[in-house]
């Protein structure tokens, strides 16, 4: 035990029994998966709202100042002489660097508790999750804030607490919830081993130096977060409402177990690391109530690790990525039981070599979800509009470009279909999207009904539904160019209306008359805004001169999961 030597446990540690060797083949074979994983997975659709933020950082028409902190991080991804697929990969890179030190900071911090054995134990508990290897390198909030907060964790159960140690915590806490609100869930668990370590040591001086570091944490939040929202060039929405609406939506409101079904998943799938981890919460929960003194500190200081696992039951997005924060500290728990395990056989002893092992056969499927598909859809849109011009999506998957409407998560949804406000229609006058990108299932069941099966409250409002099928027609698989589908009139004269106007081109069998003028198969017409007359047989009308059809075939499927 290298801190809090003899405080926690009256007992010597036993010699740790490990082979360098194969304590390196274990992190390098992890390391190695990871990595893979971060260049090589499908990309999540949130991973590229992520990007986008940056991008309308960059743009200067971005307004919501909660949680989007991260854009002053990775404003240099605009820079990169790449496209949304590059950058995201470049950026998963350092979410890999992140998550190794989020390994090193739990390695740390259950070494100082338990043993060496019990925080190899950890660490590889931990890294192979089926959840944690899928994102663990993910371009999220997760990764960025579960480094911070486990490195604060990690100053915090040192045997010597310096002012200077304990402001570098604080203020890993305060750039974790300048970038995401969840942090919150970890302020248990850190006031738990915080008020323990004043227990222990006993110490004005150390009371004192953590006032002073929590009022340092907190004028730091206020200023960077004031700084940030004056960064934003349009008006900042309001963030106490915005706090508001988040807290109901994701606590107040949301069902219990929400994310059940990925909690049910991880413990089939995960059998082994939720024993290890339970066997560790049930020691220490007997050592809370048989012991006294020193060792009931020692036990209530690990038990405390276990509070996020709270969040399951009342958290709305407790979602796959949402265990790559929740577990980091839990994991802690499990090593006090490495020690009691490894005892009992060599077999018992070699569970992290099986952690790894399961770990390499999960692994290997996640592969098979590649990129393609991504990378196929958005190098035809830069095919067809070399320039940045707006655009509707479930996300912003084309962040260099900017995303009109709102996000189409399953929250967004939500709060849409409660305000009852037709976005697209507004956006659709408003912004003039020349494309629609059929990504999510929303735009799916709206434009290519039958495809997908949604409950009506999961769906876009009527009059969104018909602006859309208005206003845009299929180009190249999910890609919809603005246009319009104009029936054969029969002879006489009909009318259709422009809401984005521009140069369309005509695709029809024989000529046609577009405001009593004749127009031929493949000529470009200029089109204004408003009402226009049509007269002839069926035609398509697309925005653009002769837009280019890529040869390629389109890809079926875009998102296919977390």
């Amino acid at each position: 035990m290298t801190s809090l030597d003899g405080f926690f446990d009256t007992r010597p540690e036993a010699p740790v029994r490990i082979d360098r060797w194969t304590i390196l083949i274990l992190f390098g074979t992890i390391a190695a998966l990871e990595l893979a994983t971060a260049l090589f997975r499908e990309i999540n659709w949130d991973e590229f709202h992520f990007l986008s933020l940056v991008f309308e950082y960059k743009r200067a028409s971005l307004s919501l100042a909660l949680q989007t902190f991260h854009v002053h991080l990775f404003s240099w991804l605009t820079l990169l002489p790449t496209d949304e697929i590059g950058a995201i990969a470049i950026a998963r890179c350092l979410m890999w660097l992140l998550h190794l030190a989020t390994l090193w900071f739990l390695f740390k911090t259950a070494e100082s508790l338990v043993s060496i054995r019990g925080a190899l134990w950890a660490t590889v508990l931990y890294a192979t999750l089926s959840f944690v290897m899928r994102s663990a390198t993910s371009f999220r909030a997760d990764p960025i804030i579960t480094a911070l907060l486990m490195g604060a964790l990690f100053g915090l159960t040192r045997d010597r607490l310096p002012l200077r140690l304990l402001i570098l915590s604080a203020l890993a806490v305060t750039f974790a919830g300048l970038i995401s609100i969840k942090a919150v869930f970890y302020v248990p668990t850190i006031t738990m081993v915080a008020v323990l370590q004043l227990v222990r040591i006993h110490d004005k001086v150390l009371l004192r130096n953590m006032v002073i570091a929590l009022a340092i944490a907190v004028a730091a939040f206020a200023i960077l977060f004031l700084c940030h929202s004056a960064s934003l060039a349009q008006v900042v929405s309001q963030a106490g409402n915005t706090l508001t609406s988040v807290y109901n939506k994701q606590l107040v409101d949301s069902n219990l177990f929400y994310g059940a079904r990925f909690l049910a998943y991880s413990l089939a799938v995960d059998a082994l690391q939720w024993s290890v981890i339970c066997a560790g919460i049930g020691l220490a929960v007997a050592r809370t109530i048989t012991n006294s003194g020193a060792e009931r500190l020692r036990a209530l200081t690990i038990l405390s690790f276990a509070l996020p696992l709270l969040c399951v039951i009342f958290y709305r997005n407790s979602f796959p990525y949402f265990y790559v924060f929740m577990m980091a500290p839990v994991a802690v728990v499990g090593a006090l039981a490495a020690d009691k395990l490894g005892s009992l056989s060599k077999i018992l002893g070699a569970i992290p070599v099986i952690f790894v092992a399961l770990a390499v056969g999960h692994a290997i499927p996640e592969f098979q979800r590649g990129q393609s598909a991504q990378q196929s859809l958005i190098s035809a849109v830069h095919q067809l509009f070399p320039d940045p011009v707006p655009y509707i999506a479930q996300t912003g998957m084309v962040a260099s470009y900017p995303h009109a409407g709102f996000l189409m998560s399953t929250w967004g949804i939500e709060e849409y279909r409660d305000r009852g406000e037709p976005v697209l229609l507004h956006a659709i006058e408003k912004e003039r999207p020349l494309f629609v990108i059929v990504s999510g299932p929303a735009l799916s069941a709206a434009l290519e009904p039958g495809t997908v099966s949604i409950d009506a409250d999961e769906g876009l409002l009527p009059a969104d539904i018909a602006a859309l099928k208005e206003n845009y027609v299929r180009h190249w698989g999910p890609i919809w160019i603005a246009g319009k589908q104009l029936p054969a009139t029969g002879g006489s004269e009909a009318t259709f209306a422009i809401h984005i106007p521009g140069p369309y081109s005509v695709t029809a069998d024989a000529p046609v008359e577009i405001d009593r003028r004749l127009v031929l198969p493949g000529d470009v017409v200029e089109l204004a805004g408003g009402t226009h007359s049509y007269r002839g047989g069926v035609a398509a009308l697309r925005r653009g001169r002769n837009l280019p059809v890529p040869a390629r075939e389109p890809p079926t499927a875009i998102f296919t999961g977390f």
